[in-house]
């Protein structure tokens, strides 16, 4: 069931109706049975393998509870024991449907170099939806157990909710036990303003989706499926891949936005997940921005535990580097997502050893601070990573450095003539294009002090709030994209 589907619309108002008609101590049931349901409606077979994942790493937490209490001395073998058996499961099943295909592949490539038999892959499942997340999800859990950040849920079907929470599922934000369990078994009471503000964020997301991403999608598809378009004019290409780093942007933040917005209207709390990353100043500031439950994440349990950068200088940067390589491997089984990561591993590392000897030296610089210094460092890195999108997007390496040649091949006269408008996206669209990138880049720009502008406009008359709203609806309806002709569009993210 799609967040942009006709069904979804008629589902959550049943059962957000539910969820507050019921009493509260089985509210967390009403939230299991329908994330269940909700997951049951993509593949019928698919959450017998959520429900196996749960169950070993509720057996596993409970196993490390037992023993944290049992033993004086915490994190004894016997623990670790456990955690490394349960993180190995979930592991082995992600890299089972995930990456088997690509382990198979370029195990034959090397077979075929050295004129071996190649190997037949035996098995073909779909990717299960939601599985890299909820992976993350449990291997946190249990990583804050074994921390003794949280003690172990003793109630099977309270955590079972916790992991199958319909909103963020299929594609995060990463939500942890430590703050969406006592949620779950304490639930608010009805709010007038959460429900209010998390309507006002989904049709935000749903602004992003259907007017934005969805109509980006047109000419982007176009550009990079089609390999004529972009080896023949580079300014097609350029177009085409900063037409991609909004639509991924926007598609994304358009998920995230609704699955907050579902969450804060059935009274739970779900944390930001991007921070208006193009207005970022570097690389290190946009991974603060981009993806933050996935960042963060990977900061916690991987990052600190490869020493961090508390370690010498040489394991520091290797650590950057680690944790960018195995984050561009979780987004996709490719070595073009692979990397994908090594590239922002490479920006990071630049900017950890010259950021010190710049520092000091653009401090003497007179324009150091200003409105236009700090545009120029927002634009080259927005440069930086607007080319690493093209890797992310391409269907290999190959094909990523193909269209970067063909960049070059740069035909300017394309930007004056109606030619434009024949490469997926008419000009009507591009002009919609260009004036709801504006909208976007206006709203960024409204919360540049960090507060949210759902609280903005509550301070703002009834009359603006009402004409704001209705205004944006009227806008959703006769510029998204949807409908009997055109193809539904599912968020980029699911299929990670």
């Amino acid at each position: 069931m799609l967040y942009t589907s006709q069904n979804f619309f008629l589902f959550f108002p049943i059962v957000c109706l539910f969820y507050y008609i019921i009493p509260k101590k089985i509210r967390w049931f009403w939230i299991l049975f329908i994330s269940y349901f909700f997951y049951f409606s993509w593949n019928q077979k698919l959450p017998l393998l959520l429900l196996f994942s749960t169950i070993i790493t509720y057996i596993g937490g409970i196993g490390i509870q037992y023993l944290k209490k049992r033993d004086k001395k915490p994190r004894k073998f016997g623990q670790k024991i456990i955690l490394f058996f349960c993180i190995s499961i979930n592991i082995g099943i992600l890299f089972f449907f995930k990456y088997l295909d690509f382990f198979f592949l370029n195990l034959n490539k090397i077979l075929n170099r050295i004129h071996f038999i190649q190997i037949e892959n035996p098995f073909s499942f779909i990717l299960p939806l939601g599985i890299s997340f909820y992976t993350f999800k449990v291997i946190s859990y249990l990583m804050d157990n074994y921390r003794e950040k949280i003690d172990a849920e003793k109630n099977l079907f309270k955590y079972a909710a916790y992991v199958a929470f319909f909103p963020t599922i299929i594609s995060g934000p990463i939500d942890r036990a430590i703050s969406t369990i006592p949620q779950i078994t304490d639930p608010k009471k009805f709010g007038f303003e959460n429900v209010k503000h998390g309507l006002w964020l989904m049709l935000w997301g749903y602004f992003q989706k259907f007017v934005i991403a969805d109509r980006l999608a047109l000419m982007v598809n176009e550009v990079f499926n089609n390999q004529d378009l972009y080896t023949h004019s580079g300014v097609i290409g350029m177009i085409a891949s900063i037409f991609y780093s909004f639509q991924i942007y926007c598609d994304f933040s358009g998920y995230s936005d609704i699955a907050i917005g579902a969450a804060q209207v059935l009274g739970f709390t779900v944390s930001d997940n991007f921070r208006r990353p193009y207005f970022a100043k570097s690389i290190v500031d946009f991974w603060k921005r981009w993806h933050i439950s996935l960042t963060t994440w990977f900061r916690d349990y991987l990052y600190i535990p490869l020493g961090g950068n508390r370690v010498s200088k040489i394991r520091h940067l290797r650590n950057i580097m680690i944790v960018f390589i195995v984050s561009g491997l979780w987004h996709g089984a490719g070595w073009n997502f692979i990397f994908w990561g090594f590239l922002h591993g490479i920006y990071q590392i630049i900017e950890n050893l010259l950021t010190p000897v710049f520092h000091k030296k653009l401090h003497n610089i007179k324009t150091y601070g200003t409105f236009g210094f700090k545009l120029a460092q927002t634009l080259f890195t927005f440069f930086l990573v607007n080319f690493a999108w093209i890797f992310f997007r391409s269907e290999s390496l190959e094909h990523a450095f193909t269209f970067i040649r063909g960049i070059f091949r740069f035909n300017p006269s394309l930007l004056f003539n109606a030619n434009l408008f024949t490469f997926g996206m008419d000009r009507t669209n591009f002009e919609i294009t260009i004036f709801s990138l504006i909208i976007l880049f206006v709203v960024n720009w409204l919360q540049r002090d960090q507060t949210s502008l759902r609280v903005k406009i509550d301070h703002q008359p009834l009359w603006f709030r009402w004409v704001l709203i209705i205004g944006c609806i009227f806008f959703i309806l006769i510029y998204g994209i949807y409908g009997p002709s055109y193809e539904v569009n599912k968020f980029i993210y699911s299929g990670f």
